[in-house]
């Protein structure tokens, strides 16, 4: 089973600050989930608290979620800020602002191999857009060759319209 906590590939910003997920409510911090409030059958709610250095926990119940996210706050920010004010900490802790993942270092400059395979694969691509291109044009209509004009037709057609003339 995978934990609540785990951000798997991250490309979005990392949440911070208190985070709902359904029911749940998150409190996140530097990356990870530090508290969390659930529902109790018939107690208000439960808080787990997971903000110490070393790996301990503290469960507590509160009769509502706005009791719980204020002891949540308080309690994760003396252990978090302890050289910080209470209520600067507890800002500072519950501030929504996600943090934005840091941009990836920058590479070594492209090998001659590198920017010729680069330069292949553009020509590669223009002729393939041409190719499609011309397949994606409405067909031409065949070019009709010019009949060539026979006498006896043309004295014909006169002949009626000099006599649709009255002549």
């Amino acid at each position: 089973m995978i934990p609540s906590t785990y951000q798997g590939f991250r490309t979005a910003p990392i949440p911070s600050g208190w985070v709902q997920n359904g029911e749940r409510w998150d409190l996140w911090w530097n990356g990870r989930s530090v508290a969390n409030i659930t529902p109790a059958p018939g107690r208000g709610v439960r808080l787990h608290l997971d903000a110490r250095k070393i790996f301990e926990t503290k469960k507590v119940f509160a009769a509502s979620v706005s009791q719980g996210k204020r002891y949540a706050e308080r309690w994760c920010a003396a252990r978090l800020y302890s050289s910080l004010p209470l209520r600067e900490a507890v800002a500072r802790l519950t501030d929504g602002t996600p943090i934005q993942p840091a941009p990836p270092p920058p590479g070594l400059p492209p090998t001659r191999e590198q920017q010729q395979q680069a330069r292949r694969l553009a020509e590669a691509t223009a002729t393939a857009t041409a190719r499609v291109k011309e397949a994606l044009e409405p067909a031409k209509p065949p070019a009709t060759k010019p009949r060539p004009k026979d006498a006896r037709k043309a004295w014909v057609r006169e002949g009626l319209d000099q006599l649709r003339r009255g002549v």
